[in-house]
């Protein structure tokens, strides 16, 4: 097959062919070490086609693929649960606690922190050292630290371990997303849909978390309980891991742990590990403390300047890295670039609209947690449909256009949000903006996750995943402090102005504008579709076999007569 030359421009489909395919450029040679790439190429069966492509051979029947996509799924929702179910009880939280406002956002902001700042690093660990082990410890150690959360006696014990949860987190979702991307090694119909319902972790786990906890919160009478939940959900997903997770792994099998150490300590960037780390951590915390503390004082300004240098210091050295974090060369493929950009702004809108959507359920319209909820359970039928959908029309519809329908989606819903009062109703404007941003964050969720997945080879999944989802969870965490910032300059729950809503109001605007955001690079954005197999020969008994691997069309027998692919 021909390979595609980065600077030719890939990601623009063929004009004269409806088959062809947005494949984002490989940015390394054929690496062949990854065990998914020995024998059978991207694990791939020839003859295991179903209608929607061939399963791969690292899943016997459909059972046991369905049932790693669940876990997989569970592996994303891990940090969007935990902020969902801690959304809906920061109220109960900081009373028992005595928590000031930024106090409260820190409880979601310090999760998605970690999650955002370790993942570069831990996904490529997990490729180096093994993506089965750390996905099991990520799941364990997530559960443990959950349940030491429910035992919280101040405002620092609670957002130093919700941290030390968000780095749980980080462990399971770049080797979750290298597995995924190895064993669907081929564009097709089936890895749209599995992507697809992998993407719906994130807003799905957001919903269910605020309702299991609301029913738990409700039921038991102290908030407490909804970690203790948490726990229990997540030791159960630990130990049927063990058993359903494939072991796909970046090294060939016979490579021993020592061996696999001394690989480890050779090629891990430990520099621009803990350049990220402390980049990231930093700058978010001063933008975080900014709003309680004040702007002007000196430890935040330092900390923003500080976090500001290390992180101009990690892209110089991933510059002269031999192994970087984040290989430098793919900031060229314009594409790559602008649809992060355009899905980072999103997913900020985003997480900053639910975050004080839910407090406004609480404080406001002084709604229970089980009721707030109920309220915010649209969201989850509106995430299991979207993410069908998504997947079902990636190969047929132009996806820019998916972008740019997820970005006025996005838009749309947050100017409902800022023109909302206290007493208006919900059925014409939280309920639609429920919907609306659901589509927004599925679109183009899928959008780029597909294309980022296939812009690094099989051996680097897992740090092509912990790259996506670290931008993700930082421009959540930088969200949250922006918002927060925005919310007490308004008067925050106590406005002088005597508009309570006008802190909520602000806080909503700033989602507006980071939305639409994504407008000024949409023009600039070319990838048609996506999920298109490439036509490809196989050798079966009785002769030469032309299949699409992954598009789900049969085998046709060509009686011997060899065509060119």
């Amino acid at each position: 097959m021909a390979t595609t030359n980065f600077s030719s421009g890939s990601g623009q489909e063929n004009e004269n062919s409806p088959k062809s395919t947005t494949t984002p450029p490989s940015f390394t040679g054929a690496s062949s070490s990854s065990a998914v790439e020995s024998g059978n190429e991207d694990g791939i069966k020839p003859k295991n086609f179903s209608s929607f492509g061939p399963r791969p051979i690292y899943f016997p029947n459909l059972f046991s693929e369905l049932v790693f996509i669940l876990q997989a799924m569970a592996a994303i929702a891990m940090t969007t649960f935990f902020q969902g179910a801690s959304a809906i009880i920061t109220f109960p939280i900081s009373q028992s606690l005595h928590m000031s406002q930024g106090q409260i956002t820190w409880i979601t902001a310090s999760t998605a922190l970690t999650s955002g700042a370790f993942q570069l690093g831990l996904g490529q660990a997990a490729d180096l050292l093994g993506r089965k082990n750390m996905f099991l410890i990520g799941m364990g150690s997530f559960s443990a630290f959950s349940l030491l959360v429910s035992f919280a006696q101040n405002p620092y014990w609670i957002n130093i371990v919700c941290g030390v949860v968000g780095l749980s987190a980080a462990m399971v979702v770049p080797p979750a997303i290298g597995i995924m991307g190895a064993a669907y090694g081929k564009p097709s119909k089936r890895k749209n849909l599995a992507f697809s319902a992998f993407g719906a972790g994130n807003p799905l786990g957001f919903v269910f978390g605020t309702l299991l906890s609301g029913i738990v919160t409700q039921a038991a009478g102290d908030w407490r309980w909804t970690y203790k939940l948490i726990c229990m959900i997540w030791a159960l997903f630990t130990i049927i891991g063990f058993w359903t997770v494939p072991k796909v792994e970046a090294y060939p099998e016979s490579m021993r742990l020592k061996e696999r150490g001394k690989r480890f300590a050779k090629k891990f960037d430990s520099v621009g590990t803990v350049l990220t780390v402390f980049g990231t951590g930093i700058l978010s915390a001063g933008i975080t403390l900014g709003p309680t503390d004040g702007w002007k004082e000196a430890h935040i300004i330092a900390m923003i300047i500080l976090g500001v240098a290390l992180l101009i210091a990690f892209g110089f050295w991933e510059t002269v890295c031999p192994n970087p974090l984040m290989p430098p060369h793919i900031w060229k493929d314009r594409n790559f670039t602008l649809i992060l950009l355009t899905c980072v702004t999103g997913m900020m809108a985003f997480s900053a609209a639910n975050f004080w959507l839910a407090f406004f359920l609480q404080e406001m319209q002084r709604l229970s947690p089980i009721m707030v909820a109920v309220h915010l359970l649209p969201q989850a039928v509106a995430g299991l449909i979207m993410n069908t959908t998504a997947g079902l029309i990636l190969h047929r519809i132009n996806n820019t256009l998916l972008l740019a329908i997820g970005s006025a989606a996005y838009t749309g819903a947050y100017v409902l949000l800022s023109l909302m009062k206290p007493d208006s109703t919900y059925w014409a404007f939280i309920f639609p903006t429920l919907i609306l941003g659901v589509i927004g964050a599925d679109f183009h969720f899928n959008v780029a996750n597909m294309y980022v997945m296939q812009s690094l080879p099989s051996d680097k999944q897992a740090l092509a995943g912990g790259m996506f989802q670290t931008i993700m969870k930082l421009g959540t965490a930088i969200s949250l402090g922006v918002t927060t910032a925005v919310f007490e300059s308004g008067g925050g729950t106590s406005s002088a102005t005597g508009d309570h809503m006008v802190p909520y109001t602000n806080a909503f605007r700033v989602s507006i504008g980071l939305s639409a955001a994504g407008f000024l690079f949409l023009p600039f954005i070319r990838v048609k579709t996506q999920g298109h197999a490439p036509v490809e020969k196989s050798k079966v008994a009785g002769g030469d076999v032309e299949a699409v691997a992954g598009d789900g069309d049969r085998e046709k027998r060509e009686g011997g007569k060899e065509q060119k692919t």
